[in-house]
């Protein structure tokens, strides 16, 4: 009987030994590797397309996260900014303090449910509850009087006469309070809440209708400065200087008034008043700015005073008081040269210029001038400012004359600021 033998690999038994042999097992092992090397390769795709999925889910994830807090935040500082509006005097809409020296005065602008949350007590008297503008974002915003560490009051000012605003516990008619505002804002889950410290600005602490840090000539018996106020009854000298009163040369015969009505009424200030720090305090609430370097413009001019500065309107003579209701924070930048307005320029509010002024033709103000250089009134044309000048002087003399005219007023002063935003002078997250 004949026996056929198994066959235990893939050459027949009359080919072993053979180079046919050895290639079929070579094959065959190349077979069983390439089919290891597929599930390897299958397997590194799947691990690199589950790592993609988790990648761009939890991309999806961040991002959605992201927009949902970004809007919370710009939810809350709308809050902030709809505070600030509505703590100004002149708000349509205002947020009224009449409680400036109680630390318990709290406001809330949101709703009832929302303001509670935040520490809203009803049957407190000095709780207070508005709704809020916005009636499409989720906020509420919480504003109180800020506080030392000791729980006193604090309150913006220039305690010192000198020009430059500092905090302090001391209350007064030229100090704010400082206002610490809480905004809260929701959007979809996610919440941000922003702390800002903000002030109305207070009036410029005004020693006379005409202020100066140098040397200065008045002439002409047109010339015409009065410290009496036309506006009110916070009398000032016509003349302050901080320099020795005998730099202050009268020629022609200038009439100079001040405080008791005395003629000429001249007075020296041992305090400096730091015109830069003022002018650095103001420029950040103007409304209309400026960057000239020994620029001559008019009333048509523009950029400049054809813009439209308000429209005043004079009073009865060059030295009664002009009347103006518009409101303006003019600032121009002319550091180490000037600007020189010639042709009936005219305006309302606060003028301020880092640099030199130079007023010819005709100019008129109601408000309050400020320079860091010198100012001089020159040429032909009647020049009446209502309010008040600071000069920080320079080399060159200060120069009144010409038919200048210079009223104190104080509304004309102080209103200014009654009108200016909130300064913030802290801002957190």
């Amino acid at each position: 009987m004949n026996f056929t033998p198994v066959r235990n690999d893939l050459c027949p038994t009359r080919w072993h030994g053979t180079n046919d042999c050895r290639l079929r097992k070579m094959i065959g092992n190349r077979r069983g590797i390439s089919l290891l090397i597929t599930l390897l390769i299958m397997s590194l795709l799947l691990f690199l397309s589950a790592l993609t999925i988790m990648y761009v889910s939890n991309n999806l994830r961040y991002s959605g996260a992201y927009k949902s807090s970004r809007k919370a935040f710009e939810t809350a500082e709308a809050g902030l900014e709809e505070v600030r509006a509505r703590l100004r005097a002149t708000s349509a809409h205002p947020i009224n303090d009449s409680y400036p020296n109680y630390t318990v005065w709290k406001t809330y602008v949101g709703t009832a449910a929302r303001s509670q949350q935040k520490g809203l007590d009803s049957s407190n008297a000095l709780h207070f509850r508005l709704d809020s503008l916005q009636g499409d974002l989720d906020y509420v915003v919480k504003t109180e009087h800020q506080t030392d560490g000791s729980g006193n009051i604090l309150y913006w000012g220039d305690t010192n006469s000198d020009g430059i605003f500092e905090r302090t516990t001391s209350s007064g008619t030229n100090r704010k309070n400082i206002y610490l505002v809480t905004s809260y804002g929701y959007a979809d889950n996610s919440t941000k809440t922003l702390i800002a410290e903000m002030v109305r600005m207070p009036p410029v602490n005004i020693p006379a209708a005409l202020y100066v840090n140098a040397p200065a000539t008045i002439h002409g018996s047109s010339s015409y400065i009065s410290g009496n106020d036309s506006c009110g009854a916070n009398n000032l000298n016509g003349i302050v200087t901080s320099q020795d009163i005998s730099t202050v040369n009268l020629n022609g015969n200038p009439i100079i008034t001040g405080a008791g009505g005395t003629t000429p009424n001249i007075s020296h200030t041992n305090t400096v008043i730091d015109l830069p720090a003022l002018v650095n305090n103001l420029k950040g609430s103007a409304n209309k700015q400026y960057s000239v370097a020994s620029a001559t413009q008019t009333s048509t001019t523009t950029p400049g005073p054809g813009d439209g500065w308000g429209t005043l309107t004079p009073g009865a003579t060059t030295s009664a008081p002009s009347i103006c209701s518009d409101h303006n924070i003019i600032y121009y930048q002319a550091t180490g040269t000037g600007i020189h307005f010639s042709g009936g320029v005219s305006g309302c509010g606060i003028l301020i210029v880092d640099g030199n002024l130079q007023l010819t033709g005709s100019f008129s103000w109601y408000g309050l001038v400020v320079a860091t250089g010198s100012v001089s009134f020159t040429g032909g044309g009647d020049k009446n400012i209502t309010g008040a000048v600071m000069a920080g002087g320079s080399a060159e003399s200060d120069l009144i004359g010409g038919n200048a005219h210079i009223v104190y007023c104080s509304s004309a002063v102080n209103n200014q600021m009654d009108n200016m935003p909130l300064r913030y002078l802290s801002w957190k997250e």
